[in-house]
């Protein structure tokens, strides 16, 4: 006998990213990646209404994300200082590096009042070789949580 009205997902709620301004916000991060990089990934991924425990109660929007993985482009020095210009002249503030060996972040004011953040991790030592760039701006309504 099936129940009705009991499904294990509940409906989206609320629009995380009215008119996509917050993937469209984040985007220009990945021009971040430096000239000469071999670039093996790089994506923009929309708010998913998601929940990575599968309680209903957790259910909501993930950050919208930008992602950009790359090897090469300089000296692990020079792909920093390359990364840490390119995102101060896309209006990201330098919150600190490295937070961990091999990671720095940065914030950004979004024009909703929104915060973006972003991270650049990797560098000598890391496994497996290569940077990860990636920038997130939380959802605007209804963000997933538990987690």
């Amino acid at each position: 006998m099936a129940l009705a009205g009991c499904s294990g997902t509940p409906s989206p709620v609320g629009d995380p990213d009215p008119g996509h301004r917050r993937l469209d916000a984040i985007h220009p991060a990945l021009s971040a990646v430096p000239p000469g990089a071999h670039v093996t990934l790089k994506q923009s991924v929309a708010p998913q209404w998601d929940s990575c425990d599968g309680i209903t109660s957790t259910y909501g929007w993930d950050p919208a994300t930008v992602d950009a993985d790359f090897t090469g482009g300089g000296t692990a020095s020079q792909v920093v200082a390359h990364v840490q210009t390119a995102m101060r002249g896309l209006g990201w503030t330098f919150d600190q590096g490295p937070i961990a060996q091999g990671s720095w972040a940065w914030h950004k004011k979004l024009a909703d009042g929104g915060q973006a953040s972003a991270q650049l991790i990797g560098g000598p030592g890391v496994e497996p070789p290569g940077w990860s760039l990636q920038a997130t701006a939380p959802p605007a309504s209804h963000p997933s949580t538990g987690c």
